[in-house]
């Protein structure tokens, strides 16, 4: 790697976090004033403020996503690049498309920003195109919809070792997140001395790669990968992510937990690597499910898939090679404490140390008798998925 560049390399879900990318509430990339609608933005973006501080005294680098595009906006290729895609998913067969592109493109890098985070209204125009054939109800005034659930970037980008996932889903707007995420990969200045691969695509808008959620991903160390096969991340993208894991180690160890019939949304729902031998789990929800192994031949693409013979947590101890595992089960406990537990999904800073939110205080106690430090404790009302913890935040460019 060159140092130049950011350094990417994440070797699993517990190492010291050394770097990050995390994105606001709202825009706030420098030059791009943000517009939040009256005081209901203002929690959350008080309460993001707080969260990067805390990590940044954890010792972390924290790069935010809507400053590296703006970043990559001040070069012409990428401007043409970002809104030849993600005007051309709105577009369909509106008969200006080619001036409504050369107008964006022509924009300032900071009001460009702005308009493809939090979206550009059919009012922003310029006079001379006849906003009323943009002004479709379908898009509620929108020229560009608001990208929603930026904040939660866990879910739409992930690196392995040196390996980029971007994440992009069925609905159109998260096709749109992913565009914009593989943009700032592409173009921004930080990664241009950076050697990292993609693995499933570089660049959103192709619609034959396949759906896949980053929270459906948990890499617990000693070259183990945990997939989930959910209503978001389905087989096809699991294989292309797991011939890439082959390709690069064939000493991966790869399972498939499929929850598709469980009722639990994603893998971070119900198992989070605390440390390599201490994980949070949920053995009512993994015993459930259904599991499977993944094989490699020797040229490292993807051979066979085959059912587990016994339940996962067994199997996943038996890839450990002996640790002595401590498994946190949600299972074993009783309210307040089980909720608190099952929603806790924390930020791991190192090996069993932790930033969680503080509303999930009923879990603290029993976290601390198994050796996990919580780090900090922060209000997260305003910011959490569901009511869960601060995992979706981040996604880690370094951990070692």
């Amino acid at each position: 790697m060159a140092r130049d560049g950011a350094i990417i390399s994440v070797s699993d879900d517990v190492g010291l976090l050394r770097d990050v990318l995390v994105q606001g509430p709202v825009c706030q990339a420098p030059g791009a004033p943000a517009w939040v609608d009256g005081d209901a933005g203002v929690p959350a973006l008080r309460q993001h403020a707080l969260f990067v501080r805390e990590l940044e005294r954890a010792g972390v680098t924290v790069r935010h996503l809507d400053a590296l595009l703006c970043s990559a906006l001040a070069f012409a290729d990428a401007r043409d690049w970002i809104v030849e895609r993600r005007v051309g998913a709105y577009e369909g067969s509106r008969r200006r498309g080619l001036e409504i592109t050369g107008w964006m493109s022509e924009q300032p890098a900071a009001a460009l920003t702005r308009f493809l985070m939090d979206g550009m209204p059919v009012s922003a125009l310029p006079p001379g195109l006849d906003r009323e054939t943009y002004g479709t109800g379908e898009q509620d005034g929108w020229f560009l919809p608001p990208l929603a659930g930026m904040t939660q970037v866990r879910a739409g980008l992930r690196f392995i070792d040196d390996g980029a996932v971007v994440c992009p889903m069925q609905r159109d707007v998260s096709r749109a997140s992913a565009i914009t995420i593989s943009t700032v990969l592409n173009f921004a200045p930080l990664f241009d001395e950076s050697k990292f691969e993609f693995w499933l695509s570089s660049d959103g808008a192709d619609r034959s790669c396949p759906p896949i959620d980053g929270r459906d991903i948990a890499m617990p160390g000693g070259l183990i990968c945990v997939g989930a096969i959910t209503r978001a991340s389905g087989v096809q993208a699991l294989s292309e992510l797991a011939a890439s894991l082959f390709r690069k180690d064939q000493g991966y160890t790869i399972f498939w937990v499929d929850l598709t019939a469980t009722g639990c949304a994603c893998l971070d729902d119900c198992f989070i690597p605390l440390d390599r031998d201490c994980v949070l789990v949920d053995s009512e929800v993994l015993g459930r499910a259904r599991t499977y192994v993944v094989h490699a031949n020797r040229h490292g693409i993807t051979l066979t898939v085959e059912p587990c013979g016994q339940p996962f947590l067994e199997a996943f101890a038996r890839a450990a090679r002996g640790r002595d595992l401590c498994l946190i089960d949600v299972r074993d406990q009783a309210d307040p404490v089980r909720t608190a537990l099952g929603r806790l999904a924390p930020v791991v800073l190192s090996p069993r140390r932790i930033l969680a939110f503080e509303e999930h205080h009923a879990a603290f106690a029993l976290l601390e008798r198994h050796g996990i430090e919580i780090v900090a404790a922060l209000d997260g009302s305003a910011l959490s998925r569901g009511g869960r913890g601060p995992r979706d935040l981040v996604t880690a460019l370094r951990a070692e």
